[in-house]
């Protein structure tokens, strides 16, 4: 993977984190949304690529990130609400 400096947050500018495979998985959509951005009329016709196989690209995307946002953990848990599920993330 290539490498990215975090970012730098002040406190309380970083409300959620997300574990490592998850973030992984960010890393796998975000480099299959690049492959998809990479594709042109020409290429994708000499190489047989259909709607379905974009289509399904994209759901794997979707469903990526939904599994990501799902899963954030709330660093300071109580602060605005008791519930543990990023609703306000969706």
């Amino acid at each position: 993977m290539d490498h990215i400096d975090p970012p730098h947050f002040k406190a309380g500018e970083a409300d959620y984190t997300i574990s490592e495979a998850q973030h992984d998985s960010l890393w796998r959509a975000y480099y299959a949304v690049t492959l998809l951005a990479a594709l042109n009329n020409d290429l994708v016709s000499q190489t047989g690529i259909t709607a379905d196989s974009t289509a399904a690209v994209a759901d794997y995307v979707r469903e990526a990130l939904l599994e990501v946002v799902l899963h954030a953990q709330r660093i300071h848990p109580g602060q605005e609400e008791t519930s543990t599920a990023p609703n306000d993330l969706l």
